[in-house]
């Protein structure tokens, strides 16, 4: 497994100014505005579980634009049924990543419950077609490039190793400014 910084880098790269990111609270939401994003960024900062229903909406909206959740699997737990949804909406344009590490990291790297989520197969049991199971920068850079073209939504799974002396930066922008700089 990488660090999430090297995949964050690589998703980073690969995105275009057609593009939309929203990010779920914690570490790539603490990343993401001392980075050169080329597309509007709405990232989290106090709310857990609504990267997904938030890039469903806006992927609806704005079918023009692709749009790329970023949620971890500490979020995803609070309410897994979203993927259903998504399936259900189908919208051709939105890619979740789900960045796994078995911790809540934005509150301090607590160990989630200790049972195995295999999120791959909960994706496609939610009835995604398109999933996809990364653990480094080639891998995420395939399965990107595929859910771009894959017309309809997809998930990539990205494992990422846990690491609790990792220099995360601390949040810099309050709710109002995100919401003020985020313009579609």
């Amino acid at each position: 497994m990488t660090a999430r910084k090297p995949l964050l880098d690589a998703l980073v790269a690969m995105l275009t100014p057609r593009d939309v990111v929203v990010s779920c609270l914690g570490a790539n939401a603490r990343y993401l505005p001392h980075m050169t994003v080329p597309c509007p960024v709405f990232a989290l900062c106090d709310s857990m579980g609504a990267a997904i229903p938030l890039g469903l909406g806006m992927a609806l909206q704005r079918p023009d634009r692709h749009v790329i959740a970023l949620e971890g699997d500490g979020s995803l737990l609070m309410s897994p049924n979203v993927l259903a949804t998504v399936a259900a909406a189908a919208p051709p344009n939105l890619t979740i990543l789900l960045w796994v590490n078995g911790r809540y990291e934005s509150s301090g790297g607590q160990a989630l419950p200790a049972v195995t989520v295999d999120w791959a197969a909960l994706a496609r049991a939610a009835g995604l077609r398109h999933v996809a199971t990364v653990g480094d920068v080639a891998g995420l850079s395939s399965a990107f490039t595929a859910a771009r073209s894959a017309g309809g939504p997809a998930a990539i799974v990205v494992e990422i190793a846990f690491d609790p002396a990792e220099q995360i930066p601390p949040y810099s922008e309050r709710p109002d400014e995100i919401r003020a700089r985020f313009r579609l």
